[in-house]
């Protein structure tokens, strides 16, 4: 098995018997109390992340943790960084983001990400189908958010006569921003758009 190489490595998979389901309660605890401080200081807003199998982060569903904060909160806006379309279903993604966006009277921003290896590995998903799919689920997305009804074949995901319930409470989406971490396909990508990028 995998050895601690030194005092910051964690082996992967941390097995489960290093949970402590007291301490996951009040770090959610925590972040709640945080959110509502921030937004009677007047933050902007906060950053919310998906990663999955991991102590760094228990943010492994970034619309449930939104769905929490904007009950606690008047102002404050989530900035999603980001949903890891590849690995998602694209439908589902646009579905749950548009719930949260209701739920929180606009105040989603949501950032696409394509994800990182750690990710790719826990979902078997083949890295190199990672930018495909990504693209692929940020069109199908788009058009559940901005068309009445939609039809879609892809490579990926197929979907015939869908109209999404609900829509996002922003019209007609959510602000998009892009998640980056260096590679330049995603710079360019996110530029042709002229969307925001968040490091």
């Amino acid at each position: 098995g995998h050895k601690f190489t030194e005092f910051t490595d964690l082996p992967y998979p941390l097995p489960g018997k290093y949970f402590d389901p007291k301490i996951a309660h009040e770090t959610y605890q925590e972040h709640i109390k945080a959110w509502k401080l921030m937004d009677e200081l007047g933050f902007d807003g906060v950053g919310f992340n998906e990663h999955h199998t991991t102590p760094h982060s228990l943010m492994n569903s970034p619309n449930m943790l939104i769905a929490v904060a904007a009950q606690h909160t008047k102002r404050l806006k989530f900035l999603v960084m980001g949903y890891l379309l590849p690995m998602h279903d694209p439908l589902l993604v646009a579905e749950e983001t548009a719930m949260a966006d209701q739920i929180s009277g606009g105040r989603v921003i949501a950032g696409l990400a394509r994800g990182a290896p750690r990710e790719y590995h826990v979902f078997s998903m083949p890295a190199q189908e990672a930018r495909a799919r990504f693209e692929e689920s940020y069109e199908i997305i788009m058009k559940a958010w901005t068309q009445e009804t939609f039809s879609h074949e892809g490579k990926f995901w197929k979907y015939k006569d869908i109209s999404l319930w609900p829509k996002p409470y922003q019209q007609p989406h959510p602000p998009i921003w892009i998640p980056v971490t260096g590679s330049k396909e995603t710079l360019d990508w996110a530029g042709s758009r002229n969307y925001p990028i968040a490091l």
